[in-house]
């Protein structure tokens, strides 16, 4: 840029590829159902609730965050995840196939009937 070489406007890095820097350095490890469950224990509400929405629904903490209680069609029993939060900005779901319309379990449209009478919001 000093040389005039590329434009202002260019991010550098993007000029370049280093190879393999997107790369995990580990693996995620997932829990059983006994962790998950003792978990749950230690958990209190709403993060209990949260988690079980997550797991059910396998969805990224970012898309929870983001869920309204007008995404939960109650009389169908199904959720709606459009969008999500990240520092504080909300935005549609990362991908299309995030996108998506969801069949709620009974026993979790009780749970979320319970949370949200209990909510301020």
């Amino acid at each position: 840029m000093w040389k005039q070489a590329i434009p202002m406007q260019v991010n550098p890095i993007s000029l370049v590829r280093v190879k393999g820097a997107s790369k995990r350095t580990r693996q995620p490890r997932s829990l059983t159902v006994e962790e998950f469950r003792l978990l749950l224990t230690r958990l209190r509400e709403p993060f209990g609730t949260m988690a079980v929405v997550c797991v059910c629904f396998g969805l990224r903490i970012s898309e929870c965050l983001a869920l309204r209680w007008s995404d939960v069609d109650w009389l169908n029993g199904r959720l709606r995840v459009e969008r999500g939060i990240v520092e504080q900005n909300l935005d549609d779901v990362k991908t299309d196939e995030s996108r998506k319309s969801l069949v709620i379990a009974e026993e979790l449209l009780e749970r979320l009937k319970v949370w949200k009478q209990a909510s301020e919001f």
